[in-house]
């Protein structure tokens, strides 16, 4: 079909085509999503090697859509850097870092570096504060992942998968509404 395409291009040049693309998902034996997600890679890199080819530069450094497992510079600290930052910290709130070297959580009361999220429990201290723990742990197991992959992690975003996922638009002009834990804490705080 793809070599009847572009024959018929080249036979067309000017002339508007649409390509099906339902058969490959329902004769090929494979999840839909990614298969799906094939497709979007496909039109992603076309849109980018258009770009290249106007600009007449590489297609290197100008869209990550492509890269949804891995970034090019996926940490931006060191353990070292990671560990000046902790030792500035004076209020009880953790961080989350990653580094090559591991995943970092620290607060005023000190640092620690495991690669490991339930290795990080017994020195947190919030086993009585469950939504806390809760949180805790969903935001160590992203940074897990993260590390383990060599892709970026934010503390409080969700991970970027490239084409592989739609991407989530923050607006950066205002601050975000306070988080589910947060939330629940409040609501029960106004029962008692």
């Amino acid at each position: 079909s793809i070599v009847r395409y572009q024959r018929l291009r080249s036979d067309y040049p000017d002339a508007e085509i649409m390509m099906g693309v339902g058969n490959i998902t329902e004769l090929t034996e494979a999840d839909t999503t990614g298969i799906n997600a094939v497709l979007r890679e496909a039109d992603r890199a076309r849109r980018i090697m258009y770009w290249a080819r106007e600009e007449n530069r590489l297609p290197k450094q100008v869209d990550s859509g492509l890269t949804a497992l891995h970034e090019i510079k996926p940490f931006p600290y060191n353990a070292s850097e990671v560990s000046d930052l902790a030792a500035e910290i004076r209020d009880p709130n953790f961080r989350i870092q990653v580094s090559d070297e591991g995943v970092h959580c620290f607060n005023r009361d000190g640092m620690h570096t495991h690669s490991d999220p339930f290795d990080f429990y017994p020195q947190l201290g919030v086993e009585s504060d469950g939504g806390h723990a809760f949180y805790l742990g969903v935001e160590l197991a992203r940074a897990e992942i993260a590390q383990q992959l060599g892709k970026r992690y934010v503390q409080d975003q969700p991970l970027s998968w490239g084409v592989a996922l739609p991407e989530v638009v923050r607006d950066l002009n205002r601050q975000e509404a306070p988080g589910t834990t947060m939330k629940k804490v409040s609501q029960s705080r106004k029962r008692s």
